[in-house]
């Protein structure tokens, strides 16, 4: 599970409130965005994944065809799982609630400078220069809030492939009732394996 979490993480950037005087930092309209990851990610990282928006109910799906379940966040609540269809299970994310909720508003809050415009992925978008608590980086926003490509000062991060613009299922952004819920992180502790305690 715990290599679906940069996935989620880099996605998360762009899973904030559009404050006013400030860019749409998250989808305000429906949209499927499939991004590859820049830099030196850890060799459990999904190299590629996608992110689909559900603009209405501001929740993020990321799947990774590299990892056996996705991922579903929520950006009004900072909650995010992790959801096994051929399990039948849903997870809380092993990610500290703390730390979901850090990344959910960090462009809400970080410094925002624009820096011209780009072409990635067959959209235009506006480049920012973002700083955030000694964090340095850059991200491109289309007008419309989708994050296009987003990385830091050591270039890592993520660039889009392709963009699809189309109205999502809110089915698919639903935990189906009949799931069980568990805690995998309580379970690998119990087993001695160390994963952090949310």
């Amino acid at each position: 599970m715990r290599c679906l979490l940069p996935a989620l993480a880099l996605a998360a950037f762009s899973a904030t409130a559009q404050a006013q005087s400030r860019p749409a930092t998250f989808p305000t309209r429906d949209v499927t965005v499939s991004y590859r990851v820049l830099g030196n990610a850890s060799p459990q990282s999904p190299r590629e994944f996608t992110v689909a928006a559900l603009a209405a109910e501001g929740r993020l799906r990321v799947e990774s065809p590299s990892v056996p379940g996705w991922g579903l966040m929520d950006r009004r609540t900072g909650h995010t799982e992790v959801v096994m269809d051929s399990m039948r299970v849903v997870t809380p994310s092993p990610l500290r609630q703390e730390e979901a909720t850090r990344y959910l508003r960090l462009a809400e809050t970080a410094r925002l400078t624009s820096a011209g415009s780009a072409f990635q992925a067959g959209q235009r978008c506006t480049n920012y220069r973002w700083e955030q608590q000694g964090q340095r980086g850059t991200a491109c926003l289309t007008s419309d809030g989708v994050l296009l490509r987003g990385v830091n000062e050591r270039g890592e991060g993520v660039e889009a492939v392709r963009v699809e613009y189309a109205r999502q299922d809110p089915a698919r952004f639903r935990v189906p009732e009949a799931y069980r819920r568990v805690d995998l992180g309580d379970m690998a502790r119990s087993l001695g394996l160390g994963l952090p305690r949310r």
